[in-house]
């Protein structure tokens, strides 16, 4: 061990390398997901959220940090942002799709 080889604990920024260190990760990634849904928190990465995540999600939030590398968690979160948001318009042009039809 060299002068600086000190681990502070946290996984470097490199993606998993192995199937099962990416299926892990997706799997932590999913439960800690599932309860930001069930805490009706949209953005993981607004500090307003933090209280939030850490009072009802902080198990599902440290396992989701310990089991992918922090560029995945930056990237599936701010993912998980647009994907809801453009599911949300989709849902909202087909209502109004539907409101159109039912008119004529």
């Amino acid at each position: 061990m060299g002068l600086f080889s000190f681990n502070s604990g946290k996984k470097d920024s490199q993606p998993p390398n192995t199937r099962s260190q990416r299926k892990l990760c997706w799997e932590s990634r999913d439960v800690f997901f599932q309860c930001l849904d069930r805490a009706n928190v949209l953005d993981a990465t607004d500090p307003k959220n933090g209280k939030i995540i850490g009072a009802q999600c902080r198990a599902e939030n440290e396992k989701f940090e310990e089991n992918c590398a922090h560029s995945w968690i930056k990237y599936f979160k701010e993912k998980r942002i647009i994907d809801i948001r453009r599911e949300e318009a989709i849902k909202k042009i087909e209502q109004e799709a539907q409101q159109r039809e039912h008119k004529q």
